[in-house]
């Protein structure tokens, strides 16, 4: 093709044709501006095309993610909320239980086995453990600018700023429950709640209640925190605009 053209040229030339010869050449450098302008563009749609092919690969991953915690918290959400009625069973059992007649029989044997059962519910312990992996490795990287959405880029940014006040208070509540609670309950009172007179004196103490207390006031905090710091309305709000195709 440039031999093709260069003949042209010189034929032009030798004919001393000078003004076909002029428009020639400005119509030859507006072919060769073109050709890089389309080479250019061409290249600009390939780059495009990678970052959008990144852009949905991060959508993808951080999709996975927030699903698998969506699942996990809804599940401590509804866990807590077991725990925290089996503290309030357990405070109004232990203040209708007949200390009088502590020993199983017909007038408290329903009452025990209420006891046992709330027991076991109220000092489980079941904390959140999200997955962060594919949003730390977006904020670390240099291709967080391949998300697109303003709103999902706010979002991942404060993402770790609203966990972190969830999980103040849960630390919090299991801290309660490790270092306070459990050296006492050990120390104090077999949880089988059999006919020994110290177990029984320590269950029903005002010690005891306190701490029943203590620990239905942190499931509580627990979960009003979830609503208050919006981590679930987060969570829904990431998955939403992370589904494919479906962020704007």
């Amino acid at each position: 093709m440039l031999k093709f053209f260069r003949k042209i040229r010189q034929k032009l030339l030798s004919e001393k044709k000078f003004s076909n010869y002029f428009l020639y050449a400005i119509g030859e450098i507006v072919l060769v501006v073109l050709g890089i302008l389309i080479a250019l563009q061409i290249n600009n749609w390939n780059e495009q095309e990678k970052e959008h092919e990144k852009e949905q690969a991060f959508l993808k991953e951080i999709n996975l993610d927030f699903k698998s915690n969506k699942i996990q918290l809804d599940s401590i959400i509804n866990y807590n909320k077991v725990s925290l009625h089996a503290g309030s069973r357990l405070l109004e059992i232990i203040q209708n239980f007949d200390l009088k007649n502590p020993k199983v029989d017909e007038s408290n044997a329903h009452l025990t086995d209420s006891i046992r059962y709330y027991y076991g519910l109220v000092w489980r312990n079941k904390s959140f453990n999200p997955k962060n992996g594919s949003v730390q490795a977006l904020l670390n990287s240099s291709s967080f600018d391949v998300i697109k959405n303003d709103t999902l880029r706010r979002n991942l940014i404060s993402w770790k700023d609203v966990l972190n006040d969830y999980l103040e208070e849960e630390e919090f509540a299991i801290n309660f429950l490790f270092y306070e609670y459990r050296p006492w309950a050990r120390e104090n009172f077999d949880p089988d709640l059999n006919d020994d007179p110290e177990y029984i004196t320590a269950f029903f103490s005002k010690r005891h209640r306190n701490f029943l207390n203590q620990r239905a006031g942190d499931l509580y905090n627990n979960l009003t925190t979830v609503e208050e710091e919006g981590v679930t309305a987060m969570i829904d709000n990431i998955i939403r605009l992370t589904e494919p195709k479906g962020y704007d």
